[in-house]
């Protein structure tokens, strides 16, 4: 009887098996030790959609506690602009105490933050650190911050939060260590409208997808103990379709699962768990994205999609006039559609400023889904 799936596709599950990434353990492990000795570096870990940002923090946390240090955790959901720096400091202050102080004093602690309430929100923030700080029985607290990048980069949010862990009197009296997780482009934001922001948390963890030796460990560790396991060329296939993308590689690999009904895993069987696949990430994601792009915007990136490799400007340009031969497309602005579809985060930016698809198998998806409806 096979046993049940393994592979944990759902946002925000922690996978069975937590593999790689032992560089960005490394780190924060630096990061704890120079923290405690002088004072706290905050870090930003910054990673795509589906990269693990989520789950690499949850392993951070388990780091922290193993050490004695408390932590809480805050995942940030969008807030109305008119009060998203009142009810988000609110937040993090309310996750704090879930997760720092004992029981017995969390209960006048949320008295305390009450009492504090007509304040502003950046002195009532510093007063509730300094005040926490004084029930915290530990040499150093640890926060986690997930999702920055559904801030309205207007709120102020982070500045204040880098304005009060600034002051003299948080500095002296507290040991916070703050860890805040973003997209790329979403962090980049808050650093374009907020110079200092940029200056202050420059501790920072790139995620990266996954290589293929890690891939493959990742799988064989997961499918342990199921009697089932995956031939090394499905392995390969695995990789080859998801560049290592930690999300794309469960949900994929979760669909190759359910799918075998054989000790071996067909091409046919891969193939109809690989569309898929395509078809739960274009309910999950990819479909909201590609409703992002004007109609214009689409047929630029439907170049990008059949060439499927980075191109730069004027290659476009040169494609949409000898080969597509559009009649009436505003080829002079063909630089104005990619840059939009960047900022869109539909496609990303080469240094060597050439263009390409944010992610392989949201490539296949258009190609398979999208496109094929014409644009």
């Amino acid at each position: 009887m096979i046993k049940p799936n393994p592979f944990t596709p759902q946002s925000g599950w922690e996978p069975r098996f937590f593999g790689g990434r032992e560089e960005e353990l490394n780190f924060f492990e630096k990061v704890l030790s120079q923290s405690i000795r002088d004072q706290a570096n905050h870090v930003v870990i910054l990673g795509e959609w589906g990269t693990g940002k989520t789950s690499l923090s949850k392993q951070l946390k388990k780091i922290a506690q193993s050490q004695g240090y408390p932590t809480a955790f805050c995942p940030l959901s969008n807030i109305s602009s008119k009060s998203a720096l009142k009810d988000t400091i609110n937040l993090i202050a309310q996750e704090m105490l879930l997760g720092l102080p004992k029981d017995s004093t969390a209960i006048g602690m949320e008295n305390i933050l009450n009492e504090l309430g007509k304040l502003q929100p950046q002195v009532k923030f510093t007063k509730f650190l300094v005040n926490l700080w004084q029930v915290i029985e530990a040499k150093m607290a640890v926060v986690f911050i997930d999702d920055v990048q559904n801030l309205d980069i207007n709120s102020g949010v982070i500045d204040t939060l880098r304005s009060v862990l600034s002051r003299d009197e948080v500095i002296k009296s507290t040991n916070y260590l703050f860890v805040l997780l973003s997209t790329p482009r979403g962090w980049q934001d808050f650093i374009d409208k907020h110079n200092p922001v940029g200056r202050f948390f420059r501790k920072r963890i790139y995620l990266e997808n996954l290589n293929q030796t890690e891939t493959s460990e990742i799988i064989d560790k997961t499918l342990n103990e199921t009697e089932i396991s995956f031939g090394e060329n499905i392995k390969k296939d695995v990789y080859d379709n998801t560049k290592g993308h930690p999300y794309e590689l469960q949900l994929l690999c979760s669909n190759l699962y359910d799918d075998q009904l054989q000790d071996t895993i067909t091409n046919e069987i891969f193939n109809k768990a690989l569309k898929n696949t395509l078809r739960e990430l274009g309910k999950d994601y990819f479909e909201a994205l590609y409703r992002r792009a004007s109609d214009r915007e689409k047929e630029v990136l439907s170049i990008l999609v059949e060439k499927n490799k980075p191109l730069s400007i004027s290659d476009i340009r040169s494609i949409m006039i000898i080969e597509k031969r559009k009649a009436g497309f505003p080829i002079a602005n063909i630089k104005n559609f990619l840059y939009r579809l960047y900022e869109k985060e539909i496609i990303k930016r080469r240094d060597t400023g050439e263009f390409e698809i944010i992610d392989p198998m949201f490539t296949k998806y258009l190609e398979i889904f999208e496109l094929k409806k014409g644009v």
